[in-house]
């Protein structure tokens, strides 16, 4: 599969994480990710760049993993759609389901809530996200891992393993091992408290605690309605 994004899937190599996350689980898919990252990218400065459309277009994925801006769906939602459904259609013309990623929300202190008007904590932000990629998911019959919906939950049910960098944004190796589980998940229709891989530097108490609750948001998203 292929991975197109920006610093928060290149951090701690989130397409590596899933796929050793998938070589793990017992009888499950396995996963081979190729990857383009580029820090700061959103989705329009991706299929600007040619080389991404082509590998896109060249076909060869089973999935086309997208991962937009983390403040694409708060300032530019119009954009963000344009272009993933450009992505879309070229993914699904070359025999590619595309995988929507929906970001997390800053850390609770992170200076952004300061600087917005518009934003007074990560509640709001993910609920606004999550609308705009649960929106582009039905339009799109494409399945969104529910990333931010997991940190979310992490956030309060996990505190001594934080999520974020101290910058407010970026993943700790924490975090990007829960994103890889709701992506693992998502891609596969596997639980992920079946994988037996975890970091060599998390610990494995909470390591189970983030398979668990990467497996609560999925279970959550799938009960949601279609449309």
């Amino acid at each position: 599969m292929l991975f197109i994004g920006n610093s928060y899937t290149r951090f701690n190599d989130l397409p590596r994480q899933v796929e050793l996350v998938s070589r793990s689980v017992e009888g499950g898919p396995h996963v081979d990710a190729s990857r383009e990252t580029h820090g700061g990218f959103n989705l329009r400065r991706h299929w600007r760049r040619r080389r991404v459309r082509h590998l896109v277009e060249r076909g060869g994925f089973d999935a086309v993993v997208l991962q937009g801006h983390s403040l694409s769906p708060l300032d530019h939602p119009d954009e963000l759609a344009e272009y993933a459904r450009r992505f879309h259609d070229r993914a699904e013309e070359a025999g590619a389901r595309l995988v929507l990623f929906e970001t997390w929300p800053r850390h609770p202190r992170s200076r952004l809530y300061r600087r917005r008007g518009d934003l007074r904590g990560p509640d709001e932000m993910l609920a606004r996200v999550g609308a705009v990629y649960r929106a582009l998911g039905r339009e799109l019959d494409a399945p969104v891992a529910p990333v931010g919906h997991a940190w979310r939950a992490a956030l309060d049910a996990l505190p001594e393993a934080p999520l974020h960098r101290r910058d407010g944004t970026h993943p700790t190796l924490a975090g990007s091992y829960l994103s890889a589980c709701v992506v693992y998940g998502t891609l596969s229709g596997r639980d992920p408290r079946e994988a037996a891989w975890n970091p060599w530097n998390l610990d494995d108490a909470h390591a189970e605690r983030i398979r668990a609750l990467a497996a609560e948001a999925l279970v959550r998203r799938r009960a949601l309605p279609a449309r």
